[in-house]
């Protein structure tokens, strides 16, 4: 069963971490602590009821979600996507190449959104090494830059990306896209 952190419940709830486990530890909201840890965690299932019971909204879409990674250095424009995005999916973040390197085993995004101007490898290498992870579970990946006029779009695909979107890129059309890939 999915879990949640205390950062994910307030991004989800839109309140502060500290009002999240003020929750936890009155009992409100019923979570565990990592063993040997200060953090704590809350089961999909006890997050969708407390919401409900309490009139948030979003309880009823808490659950399993697909998982997505945005690797851009620009932080404003991952913030604004993160924010996009968040109620649907998980949200991760990384400011460059070498960062999703190190996530991808961990957070095992369904999706990867990736842009192809990144500081330390070309958005297209990032392509062609998560293609190379192979296994079972290869992430869809959606490339996206601001210099799509410059990039020939083939090339992108071919180099392992599912779907390429420009820059400055509308978020309605974004979102169906990612829709469409993993749900």
């Amino acid at each position: 069963m999915e879990s949640y952190t205390t950062g994910q419940i307030a991004q989800i709830c839109r309140v502060t971490k500290r009002t999240v486990i003020k929750w936890i530890d009155s009992g409100k909201l019923p979570g565990y602590r990592i063993p040997d840890s200060k953090h704590r965690r809350v089961t999909s299932r006890d997050l969708a009821e407390f919401m409900r019971k309490h009139h948030i909204p979003g309880g009823d879409e808490v659950g399993p979600r697909p998982r997505v990674l945005i690797i851009d250095d620009d932080y404003d424009f991952a913030a604004l996507l993160r924010d996009a995005l968040l109620g649907q999916y998980i949200i991760e973040h990384a400011g460059s190449a070498m960062e999703a390197a190190s996530r991808m085993p961990v957070f095992k995004p369904d999706l990867v959104l990736v842009d192809i101007r990144l500081p330390d490898l070309n958005g297209m290498e990032v392509c062609r090494h998560f293609r190379s992870f192979g296994g079972e579970r290869r992430p869809a990946i959606l490339a996206m830059s601001a210099y799509g006029h410059e990039l020939d779009v083939n090339e992108v695909r071919s180099s392992g990306a599912d779907d390429f979107i420009p820059k400055p890129l509308k978020l309605a059309e974004l979102r169906r896209r990612i829709r469409v890939m993993v749900g």
